[in-house]
């Protein structure tokens, strides 16, 4: 195991001077990280960097590294460029926002590739540094329920028999449970494991399975149902617990469920196995092996789905655990940022909770560290923090969070390392950005401060679940290249030439089919349809075109693009027109058709028709000097021109429609367009080959030809009415099958984000939202408690006239003194008369006392009461942005409409004519 320590920056005294002055470097000794650590602090206090740090160091010192992912931040960890570039940052660029504040992607993206080169040379690294942990680690992105990254088999619990049955059998059947719980949750059925009587009876017949090494899938688990192999359920017969009727309409929704093509990214991907997940893994060349990074996203799931799956994830890290030996090094270490709701406090009690506690108390003897991060600690149960040897505290807001650290930090190990707790307080409200305040009971002196370095990723905030697909493919390892055919013998005449729209698709490693003309020569400076798309992470597959261009619209073009600055066009002395790849009889070897095509978007309503598969090669089209007429109703676009002279290249057909899709939720109030201009090169029958889609930049094409090329013959079925509306509908189609938009909502407020909104400023407008909602509900308990405390005080002012008044009588009476003189003087009846007199006096001002005692009391619970509902209500603005959630639109079908259709010509080089 490693010996060397985490460098997470600079340290100081809580003391010491807060210039460099007082600093040295923070170096932490993995094993301290084996009693655990807890990562708190507020919106911007760098939290989720110190996070990142922490698992940039254990990879670099070859240490395993689960996350759990909630918000979509830890996939940054992917964002390591080797020579921190601008051109490595540019793809992941958001171009509306640069749009906004007048700037271009480029502009952008070298601002930011000169400030991490900074931060990092500040902190003593730099992009050897970065290059050294992207060859190091060895990266998955699992994202169970969805193939937006690596799906995962999460009920491979229920199909796959388990050695925990003879090992772990407590384990073995806390999985099961698991599982069935999540498959319950997907039927809408009751998936408590103790209450539900279909858990229940599920859990009897697949453990019986499982314990005789069967798989108890779902599709044994419906032929149980319709006849139960076992007797009784308990004390009664199986027809008595569970009726044949009822089971049969439990059946009959398992099959639904079975046959849905949604249930089948539950089913497919890598088996839910965490020992094979962080298993080392063997290094390419004489590197010495990769470590695990494994991600976990539930990012895309609503809320009862992440308890349960994550639920099934720790028990299956709990099993995990409990089978490895003992040990005092850092074997593993499990990362869980923003775990609130999944470790809360006493009561509640939801799926993560018991194997998470389990964790914290019986991790650390098998050497498997567990970090936790949250924003507030009142979201974690006691029972956990007081398991923390390691503390990291970044700035906190609010009273009330301080007050719940500085409890935990002094419940630890009976204060907080010689710090008070009002100046424990007072340094955690002043804590700068990146600052945090350090606990950690195996250092001395325990109590510090840290500034935390730069990381080596860049962090750059929640991916969405379509930058997740690339983030995949970029860590994937790329195809085998394709075997080279054999030469041919020299043809008596020369053969046109195969065009193609993307001249990348002969290579291998071609992601997206584009208009680029540069993807031939990387280094030319030939304007094409999308200049990024030569960038294999280009942002190309962002469905909104008006992420390129906010304020065009795709069915206005510039007539002056017909004439590019000649200046790009004009080639140097290194052109690169003589580099391209030459075939057999040194034609250039531009048809993608020969090669395997390019990733396209997910179908979100089912598979893709069988008509939609690539076709097989057609013959080359025969070239003329004069462009084809369009089909009636439709317009010509025209790629600008590679570099070469106009009888050098020549134009091919594809067919291109401007395509708006309206996307809607009436019940939030949300609306968006979204413009894009589809096309795709057209079939011999007239066709669009709908497996080759592109979207193309309308501000790259032109509206008349260059001089001299030649074209290639359209589809003789186009020049046909019909193969052109249907050409025109399979676009749509295409559109309406692949649209969609994430809209961040708050539901409990009714709020939505606006088009084009940043999430920082819509989370601002949920705050401001949350703080007029309880300004006005503070009012109400402010108005329902004025009555009774109203009423109180006169009950209260009663009762002190009540004991004024009997305080008063009993002063008059004479006490047992005078009662005695007045005997002697009156006679003994007299005497008699004036005690009792006396006697009630006194229960009399007792009752007053008491009345005015319990009045008084009532009105400080009253008062307390009203106090603590505003108090809670005073946190309603500060943790608004936690109910800020991700929503997924897609279009009606009759919400999407063609703007316009047009033949797209395609410039490519000809080869010989």
């Amino acid at each position: 195991m490693p010996t060397r320590p985490f460098t997470l920056g600079r340290s100081r005294p809580l003391s010491g001077d807060p210039g460099a002055a007082g600093a040295r470097p923070f170096e932490l000794p993995a094993h301290h990280l084996v009693t655990h650590g807890v990562v708190v602090g507020m919106t911007g206090s760098g939290k989720t960097g110190l996070v990142m740090v922490l698992v940039e160091e254990a990879l670099r010192s070859g240490v395993p590294v689960l996350m759990v992912d909630v918000k979509g931040d830890l996939p940054n960890l992917l964002f390591t460029f080797p020579e921190l570039s601008a051109a490595e940052f540019e793809p992941w660029i958001d171009p509306s926002a640069a749009a906004r504040d007048g700037r271009s992607t480029a502009d952008v993206a070298e601002g930011l590739a000169a400030r991490w080169r900074d931060g990092l040379a500040s902190s003593g690294l730099g992009a050897a540094d970065v290059a050294a942990l992207r060859a190091r680690m060895a990266p998955r992105l699992l994202t169970p329920g969805t193939t937006a990254g690596e799906p995962v088999h999460v009920l491979s619990a229920l199909e796959t028999p388990s050695p925990l049955w003879d090992e772990d059998e407590e384990a073995a059947r806390e999985a099961l449970s698991a599982s069935l719980s999540l498959l319950l949750r997907l039927v809408g059925r009751d998936p408590d494991p103790a209450r539900s009587r279909e858990h229940v009876l599920l859990a009897h017949l697949a453990e019986r399975r499982l314990r005789a090494r069967r798989a108890a899938g779902l599709e044994e688990l419906l032929a149980d149902l319709a006849a139960p192999p076992i007797a009784a359920v308990g004390a009664l017969g199986v027809d008595e617990f569970f009726a044949p009727k009822e089971r049969q309409a439990l059946a009959r929704e398992l099959n639904t469920l079975l046959a849905s093509p949604t249930f089948a990214t539950w089913r497919k991907g890598a088996p839910l196995d965490v020992a094979g997940w962080l298993a080392p893994q063997a290094g390419s060349g004489g590197d010495g092996g990769k470590t695990p990074a494994v991600i976990v996203s539930v990012a895309h799931l609503d809320d009862d789905e992440r308890l349960l799956v994550l639920g099934l994830l720790f028990d299956q890290l709990l099993s995990w655990v409990r089978g490895l030996s003992g040990t005092s090094d850092l074997r593993a270490l499990v990362v869980f940022d923003e775990v609130f709701g999944f470790l809360p406090p006493h009561p509640a009690n939801p799926p993560t909770k018991r194997p998470l506690l389990a964790l914290l108390k019986q991790a650390r003897a098998f050497g498997v560290g567990v970090v936790l991060a949250t924003q507030n600690p009142m979201d974690l149960d006691y029972k956990a923090l007081s398991n923390a040897g390691a503390w990291f505290v970044g700035r906190l807001q609010t009273d009330a969070d301080r007050e719940r650290v500085v409890e935990g930090l002094s419940g630890a190990d009976g204060g907080a390392g010689g710090v008070g707790a009002a100046a424990l307080s007072a340094t955690l409200k002043a804590l700068p950005p990146r600052t945090f305040f350090v606990r950690d009971v195996h250092m001395q002196p325990p109590s510090f401060l840290a500034e935390t370095r730069f990381s080596l990723s860049w962090l750059r905030g929640p991916v969405t679940r379509r930058e997740v697909g690339r983030l995949v493919r970029s860590i994937s390892p790329p195809p085998p290249a394709p075997v080279p055919a054999a030469p041919k013998p020299a043809p008596a005449a020369p053969k046109p030439t195969r065009d193609s729209l993307d001249p990348r698709s002969a290579h291998p490693d071609s992601r997206v089919d584009s208009l680029d003309s540069r993807s031939i020569h990387p280094g030319s400076r030939v304007d094409s349809l999308d200049p990024r798309s030569a960038h294999p992470d280009s942002r190309v597959d962002s469905l909104d075109s008006r992420s390129i261009h906010p304020d065009s619209r795709v069915d206005s073009l510039d007539p002056r693009l017909a004439h590019p600055d000649p200046r790009r066009a004009s080639p140097g002395p290194s052109s690169p027109a003589h580099r391209a790849p030459v075939g057999p009889g040194g034609t250039v070897l531009l048809d993608p058709r020969h090669t395997p095509s390019a990733p396209q978007p997910a179908l979100r309503r089912g598979a893709a028709r069988a008509d939609a598969a690539p076709p097989a090669p057609a013959p080359p089209p025969q070239a003329v000097t004069a462009p084809p007429p369009p089909p009636d109703g439709w317009r010509s676009l025209y790629a600008h021109a590679p570099a070469a002279a106009p009888e050098g290249f020549r134009y091919i057909p594809w067919v291109a429609a401007s395509v708006i899709a309206h996307l809607r939720d009436t019940k939030l109030g949300v609306a968006l367009n979204r413009s894009q201009l589809l096309a795709a090169p057209l079939l011999p029958d007239g066709k669009p080959d709908l497996s080759r889609v592109t979207r193309l930049d309308a501000s790259r094409l032109a509206t008349a030809p260059a001089a001299g090329a030649r074209f290639a013959e359209l589809p003789a079925p186009l020049a046909k009415r019909a193969a052109a509306q249907a050409a025109a509908r399979a676009l749509r189609e295409h559109a309406y099958r692949t649209t969609e938009a994430a809209v961040a909502v708050h539901k409990e407020l009714g709020l939505a984000q606006d088009d084009g909104e940043p999430l920082e400023a819509f989370a601002a407008r949920c705050r401001a939202a949350a703080a007029r909602l309880a300004a006005a509900e503070q009012q109400q308990v402010v108005g329902r408690f004025a009555p009774r405390i109203a009423r109180l005080g006169e009950r209260i002012a009663a009762a002190k006239a009540r004991y004024d008044q009997a305080e008063a009588e009993v002063a008059a009476l004479p006490g047992a003194v005078g009662a005695a003189l007045l005997g002697l003087v009156a006679g003994r009846d007299t005497a008699r008369r004036a005690g009792t007199q006396r006697d009630k006096a006194a229960a009399k001002l007792e009752r007053a006392r008491q009345e005015w005692t319990e009045a008084d009391a009532a009105l400080r619970d009253l008062h307390a009461a009203q106090a603590a509902e505003l108090a809670a209500l005073e946190q309603l603005p500060l943790r608004a942005s936690e109910g800020i959630e991700t929503k997924r639109l897609v279009p009606k079908k009759n919400d999407v409409e063609v703007a316009f259709v047009a033949l797209a010509w395609a410039a490519t080089l000809a080869g010989p004519a």
